[in-house]
C-alpha cells in the first residue's frame, strides 16, 4: 500500500478526500466507494476508490466506525479541508456575499450595536447572531479586568441621558464606559462628580469606593441630596461594575440537541455553564500555538479547532478582539459537521463590526 504524503496529497487522493467531506458533512453518515463512483461521471472504478480510500485511511485522513461500513473524515481531514478552501478563495467572504439572507443579518446587527445603551447589550446581541447564523452555539467571553486602584476619573456627557466615563488605573490601565443614566446631568455636573471622587478616593479600589460610599449615604445626612447625585452617576455609568471576573455570553445551546445523546448533551451543558472554562478555553486558543488538528486562517486572525480534547464531536472557531479596555473573543461552538463558511463569516463579521463600533468607542 503506497503511503500518502503527509503534507501534500495527490489529485486523485484530493478529489476522493474532497468527495468524502463532501458527502458525509452534507448528510452525516459514513461515505462508501459506491456512493463516491456514483457522485461524477468521470470517477475512477470502485476499487481504485476503495484502494485510495485506504491509503487515506492509513494516513489519518479517515476512519471506518466499524469493518463494513464507510469511511468519514477524521479531524485531519475536516483541517486539510479548511485549509484548501481558504487557498482558493472560497471561504468565508463567498458565504457573506452570496448569501442575502446573512447580509441582511449583519446589517440588522450592525444597526443593534450602534444603539445599545451598554456593554452587556452588545455582547449579548452579537453571541445571538453567532447561535443564530451559524445554527451552533455563539460565545462572546470578556477577559477579566483586575482592579489595582483609582488615579483619574472622568465623565463626558454624550447626550441628555448618556455618559462616557473614564478610569485611569494607577498601573496605567484604561477603562471605559458609556451607559444611561436615569436622569440629564449637565457636563458641569460630571465635572463636579468627577472632581469629587478624584479628590476622595484616588488610590481606592473600586470595591473600597462601594463599600465607603455606603457608608457616607449614611453618615452625612446634611448632605445627602449633592452626594447621592454623585453616587447616582458613579454607578448608572458602570464605573463601579468595571472591575470583574470576565464575563461570558452564550446562546444557542440547543442546537447541539441534535448532536448529543441524553447523557452527553447534560454533560456538555454543565460545561458550557461554566464561565471560567469558557475563559480558559478561548484564552488559550488565543495565546497558545496551534494544536494538533488546528488551523489557523486570515493570518492567523481566526482559528479553528476540530474535535476538542473534551468534546471530540465539536469543532471551536474563534477570533480576539483587543480595543482600548476591550477584550475578549469572539467564538462558535459545534458540530465538526457545522457549516464552516457560515461560521467563519459570522465570527468575520462581528470581529469587523467590534472594531468599528469599539475602536471609536461609539457605543
Amino acid at each position: 500500500m503506497r503511503e500518502v504524503n503527509q503534507d501534500r496529497l495527490a489529485e486523485r487522493e484530493a478529489v476522493i478526500l474532497q468527495g468524502v467531506l463532501d458527502s458525509y458533512l452534507a448528510g452525516g453518515v459514513p461515505v462508501g466507494s459506491r456512493t463516491l463512483a456514483e457522485m461524477r461521471p468521470d470517477s475512477p472504478s470502485s476499487a481504485t476508490i476503495r484502494h485510495v480510500l485506504a491509503n487515506l485511511e492509513q494516513a489519518g485522513y479517515l476512519r471506518q466506525p466499524h469493518t463494513s461500513a464507510g469511511r468519514i473524515p477524521t479531524s485531519k481531514a475536516i483541517c486539510w479541508w479548511l485549509e484548501r478552501t481558504a487557498a482558493s478563495g472560497s471561504g468565508a467572504d463567498k458565504a457573506s456575499l452570496d448569501d442575502k439572507a446573512f447580509r441582511d443579518g449583519s446589517f440588522r446587527l450592525e444597526r443593534a450595536l450602534l444603539e445599545a445603551s451598554d456593554e452587556a447589550t452588545l455582547w449579548r446581541l452579537a453571541s445571538e447572531f453567532l447561535s443564530d447564523t451559524a445554527r451552533q452555539v455563539g460565545v462572546i467571553t470578556v477577559k477579566p479586568w483586575h482592579d489595582t486602584g483609582l488615579k483619574q476619573l472622568r465623565f463626558f456627557r454624550l447626550t441628555d441621558h448618556r455618559v462616557l466615563a473614564i478610569l485611569v488605573a494607577t498601573d496605567g490601565q484604561v477603562r471605559e464606559r458609556i451607559n444611561r443614566l436615569p436622569d440629564a446631568y449637565s457636563q458641569a455636573e460630571l465635572d463636579a462628580a468627577a472632581r469629587y471622587f478624584n479628590l476622595n478616593f484616588a488610590g481606592s479600589t473600586l470595591s473600597a469606593i462601594r463599600r465607603e460610599l455606603r457608608h457616607r449615604l449614611e453618615e452625612e445626612r446634611a448632605a445627602y441630596d449633592e452626594l447621592l447625585k454623585r453616587v447616582v452617576v458613579l454607578s448608572h455609568s458602570g464605573v463601579l461594575e468595571m472591575e470583574d471576573s470576565g464575563a461570558v455570553y452564550l446562546e444557542g445551546a440547543q442546537h447541539l440537541a441534535g448532536l448529543l445523546d441524553g447523557d452527553k448533551l447534560g454533560e456538555l451543558l454543565a460545561q458550557l455553564n461554566q464561565k471560567e472554562r469558557w475563559l480558559r478555553l478561548l484564552a488559550a486558543s488565543e495565546e497558545s500555538s496551534p494544536a494538533r488538528d488546528t488551523v489557523e486562517l486570515g493570518h492567523g486572525a481566526v482559528r479553528v479547532q476540530v474535535g476538542l480534547d473534551q468534546m471530540p464531536e465539536c469543532s471551536l472557531i474563534s477570533s480576539r478582539y483587543k480595543y482600548g479596555s476591550y477584550a475578549g473573543a469572539i467564538g462558535i461552538l459545534g458540530s465538526t459537521r457545522m457549516e464552516y463558511q457560515r461560521a467563519l463569516a459570522a465570527v468575520t463579521v462581528v470581529g469587523e463590526l467590534f472594531h468599528r463600533i469599539l475602536g471609536e468607542s461609539s457605543l
